[in-house]
């Protein structure tokens, strides 16, 4: 098994350097951080890599920037209330216990309290939206179920009783309807659409013309964005194909069944769950990766890159979605009655083992 290490962008490097100097109190409440020169100097980078680490500390509104004077670290702002976070299973779902770290760490540096709880399906969402206003919380981030025989009635039911409660509510990943339906809530996540196009676009140019995307059964919304994007891609390629397959990863028949019928030269899988799943099938099946048939997922959860093959996958920028989400959240409770607005990120392709040209 190989493991690869993937480096943070400089700029990255630069922001958590400054931004735990300032937790700890380096950096003291109005004091004047060290010139972008400086900082250039000492992290080997250029002006712009840490101007652009300044801006992110800047709108975590951690510092403030003044031309001509330099980046100063502000106050501490004081208590300024509670928000609740809102999703099923944060311990098993890869992507949304990291963002909603971020979205606590980003809320705290502001002076919010953020209290995580669980979506519950077998309760009313009358009651689930009673409990949260007794809370005393101003404002809900809700992940929408994904596992649940009638997701869309339960999310969108729960989301306009936290609404009808006079709650700010921001939706993270994904909206609470079906694919192409859009809700009149705020969304933060990722650009689907756009993350499926660059996965593709990025097999295609490694010389793939036979693409299947798989996909489990009862997919959510984000899977037939990511499947957009990926035909997207594949029609700009006159001699490309894209077939979109649902069945069950660790079922060898099925899957042999699909290489046997479609011949793939590659695999785009709906996440990375499901592509650390196929690839234990295609091991068992004696089908080899890269060499036969190229694999490729979505997330870049921590176990991605200890697979074998290590994992090409699009990264969720975790840090900036909790962020994002934030800054969605404290605009909602300012202004309440504007329109819904959707917040949309987009991914990065890390390229792996799993992807590696013959």
């Amino acid at each position: 098994m190989t493991f690869q290490a993937v480096a943070l962008p400089k700029h990255a490097v630069i922001f958590q350097s400054l931004h735990q100097a300032i937790k700890r109190g380096e950096f003291k409440s109005g004091s004047r951080l060290p010139s972008e020169t400086v900082l250039a100097r000492r992290f080997g980078a250029s002006r712009p890599t840490v101007a652009q680490a300044l801006r992110d500390l800047q709108r975590l509104e951690l510092i403030e920037r003044h031309r001509g004077a330099g980046s100063f670290v502000r106050p501490a702002p004081a208590a300024a209330g509670s928000l609740g976070l809102l999703a099923d299973g944060l311990g098993a779902t890869e992507v949304l216990e990291p963002l909603s770290v971020e979205i606590a760490r980003a809320a705290q540096a502001l002076g919010w309290n953020v209290v995580i709880g669980a979506a519950v399906a077998d309760r009313s969402p009358e009651s689930i939206a009673r409990e949260w206003t007794d809370r005393g919380v101003a404002g809900i981030f809700f992940a929408p179920l994904e596992h649940h025989p009638v997701r869309a009635a339960v999310n969108r039911a729960l989301a306009d009783c936290l609404h009808r409660q006079g709650l700010a509510l921001v939706l993270l990943d994904r909206d609470v309807g079906e694919f192409p339906e859009r809700s009149a809530h705020d969304v933060v996540a990722i650009d689907d659409f756009f993350a499926g196009f660059d996965l593709a676009s990025h097999l295609l140019e490694t010389g793939c013309r036979r693409l299947v995307f798989v996909a489990k059964p009862e997919f959510p919304a984000t899977t037939d964005l990511r499947v957009a994007g990926a035909r997207a891609a594949v029609a700009r390629v006159a001699s490309a194909q894209l077939q979109f397959a649902v069945g069950q990863p660790l079922d060898a028949a099925w899957v042999g069944r699909l290489l046997k019928r479609a011949r793939p030269d590659a695999v785009i899988a709906s996440n990375d769950a499901t592509a650390a799943q196929l690839l234990q099938t295609l091991s068992g099946l004696r089908c080899r990766v890269p060499q036969e048939v190229k694999v490729a997922g979505f997330d870049d959860v921590r176990y991605a890159r200890l697979l074998s093959p290590a994992l090409t996958t699009m990264r969720q920028p975790c840090a900036a979605l909790g962020a994002a989400a934030v800054e969605a959240m404290l605009g909602r409770l300012r202004q309440p009655h504007m329109p819904a607005r959707r917040v949309l990120l987009r991914a990065e392709l890390v390229k792996r083992a799993s992807t590696r040209p013959a």
